[in-house]
This record gives C-alpha cells, sequence and structure tokens, in this order.
C-alpha cells in the first residue's frame, strides 16, 4: 500500500502552542488522539517525498505569514471535522492554496473548506454542541509555514516529515 500525505498549513510558535493546548486539553477530556494544529490544503496524495518538497518550497516562496480568521465553532458527523475552528475563506488563504494546486500532478478535486480540527472522535451531536458552548477562542491565527504529514485513519501515527517557513 503506498504512502499518504497530507499538506498542510500550519500555525506560526504561539498560536501552535495556545491551539495545541486546545487540542490537548480536548484530547485529555474526551478520550482522543493528540494532533498537531493545521488547516488542510491538500489531501491525500502518494506523489514522492521529494516532488512534494520541490512544490513546498515552491509555494512558501515569496509567500509571506498571514492571518486566517475564525468564522465560527461548527460540528459535522465527519469524524475528520468533528469539532472545529470554520475560517473565513479569504483571498489570501484562497490563492495560497490555489497556488499549490497549480503545482500538484493529476490533483484530484478537492474541497477546500478551511478549518482547525480540535478533536478526532465519534461523539453524539448533544456533546459536540456542549463542547461549543463552553469554549471560547481567539478570533484569528497566524500561520506562517507548510508541511507534508504522512497521514492515514490512524492519527497516532500521523508524522510531519517535510516542513517549510514562508520566507518573503
Amino acid at each position: 500500500m503506498s504512502v499518504r500525505y497530507s499538506i498542510w498549513l500550519m500555525p506560526a510558535k504561539n498560536d501552535q502552542a495556545y491551539l495545541q493546548n486546545v487540542i490537548q486539553d480536548l484530547s485529555l477530556e474526551y478520550n482522543a488522539p493528540v494532533f498537531l494544529p493545521h488547516c488542510t490544503l491538500y489531501s491525500p496524495t502518494d506523489m514522492a517525498r521529494s516532488e512534494l518538497e520541490k512544490i513546498l518550497k515552491y509555494v512558501a516562496n515569496g509567500a509571506s505569514p498571514l492571518s486566517v480568521t475564525a468564522n465560527r465553532l461548527n460540528i459535522t458527523s465527519n469524524i475528520w471535522k468533528t469539532f472545529f475552528i470554520e475560517l473565513e475563506k479569504s483571498n489570501e488563504l484562497s490563492k495560497l492554496q490555489q497556488k499549490l494546486m497549480c503545482q500538484m500532478r493529476s490533483p484530484k478535486e478537492y474541497d477546500f473548506m478551511p478549518h482547525i480540527s480540535l478533536i478526532y472522535k465519534e461523539m453524539s451531536t448533544e456533546r459536540k454542541k456542549e463542547i461549543i458552548e463552553k469554549l471560547f477562542l481567539k478570533n484569528s491565527y497566524k500561520m506562517d509555514k507548510i508541511s507534508v504529514v504522512e497521514t492515514g485513519s490512524d492519527v497516532m501515527n500521523w508524522k510531519n516529515i517535510i516542513e517549510i517557513k514562508f520566507n518573503a
């Protein structure tokens, strides 16, 4: 079976720590896996790591750190969007994602719905609504790097394998 990768937009150091604390607290409280905070730009791909690294360098070159704005907290029945921060699809964010998509070899259709997941866990809608009611988060987050992450169905085995900071 081929290795599957996801391409993530990652928060800057302070926002990374802030979001990581939220994810860890929720993971402890609800017995869910811990993962790095991120906004998925594209997933999945089985392109070679060397090819993906070239693409990331191209996308990061000339890119400036960007601020993403939270629209609201949201829930779905999809485990990968159990409970998340829905992000505004700004021009800057859309352009970055499009720059990436233009570099992907034969990209599959990808419905880019920018968000930062806070928990991956099967749970009732009522439980998710309870979490929303008691959680208050910042309205914006600085994102300053792009990563390739080895992903799959087991969150505990995800590995960040390439990370490139924006260099504008």
